[in-house]
């Protein structure tokens, strides 16, 4: 699988996601999760060049449509990880995400990306800004967009492998809980990998789009053990 599928497939996985939970956020139930995997779909939606040249030249032109992708990919990230952090029952991960000190880091997240985004030349539609990678604005603007979501993941992975190491869970919840865990730590990885001094090549695709696909299984998991649940009458899982 090349990495051109492999953004389309966690396309297909996203708008599959949003598709299963479209009939409980109807009836009011998991709009949290149901908000943030929409709003994921629209980022991985602009990631892909057909869909980003037709957006960014409905909006102008400019590049706009980048800079719609890093702030959706935000929210994203806010929504998930609140209701992540609270479904798992970690207190400390919740309010690192959603305290003072997480609204800070974002608010300086959103406010940094804003201001670089305006400083850089960009005359015209370029998927990724890959056209425009000489410049240095460009280059901070591209590393801020993962800090925030990278934050995020990292507030998440302790109680996600916690979740899979509970003998209590049921053994479906585990292995959701084993994908959510495998995905916000691919987050964390490629951040920090993109920190360093290095050329990924393909993996500068592979790593954020396997962590996208993870999350969206393990998500995906969790919605069939509420309908399981439903059906027995048990208790569902609060990220259902």
């Amino acid at each position: 699988m090349n990495a051109t599928t492999l953004q389309w497939v966690a396309l297909v996985a996203c708008a599959g996601g949003v598709a299963l939970r479209v009939p409980g956020a109807v009836r009011g139930r998991g709009r949290l999760i149901f908000s943030a995997l929409v709003l994921v779909t629209v980022a991985v939606a602009l990631s892909l060049e057909p869909v980003y040249e037709l957006v960014d030249g409905v909006l102008g032109g400019a590049n706009a449509a980048n800079l719609v992708l890093r702030l959706t990919l935000y929210a994203a990230f806010l929504l998930l990880g609140v209701r992540v952090a609270a479904a798992l029952g970690s207190s400390p991960a919740r309010r690192l995400i959603s305290g003072s000190a997480g609204l800070v880091i974002l608010g300086g997240a959103v406010a940094a990306t804003v201001y670089f985004f305006l400083a850089s030349d960009l005359p015209f539609s370029s998927t990724g800004l890959r056209a425009f990678d000489e410049q240095r604005t460009v280059r901070h603007y591209a590393s801020l967009g993962r800090i925030y979501p990278g934050y995020v993941a990292a507030c998440l992975v302790v109680p996600s492998v916690a979740s899979v190491l509970d003998p209590h869970a049921r053994v479906v919840h585990r292995i959701a809980s084993a994908c959510l865990a495998a995905g916000f730590f691919l987050v964390v990885l490629f951040v920090v990998l993109r920190l360093l001094p290095l050329e990924l090549g393909t993996w500068d695709i592979v790593l954020p789009f396997s962590a996208i696909l993870l999350t969206v299984l393990g998500l995906c998991l969790i919605w069939l053990q509420h309908a399981f649940n439903r059906r027995d009458g048990t208790r569902s899982n609060p990220l259902a």
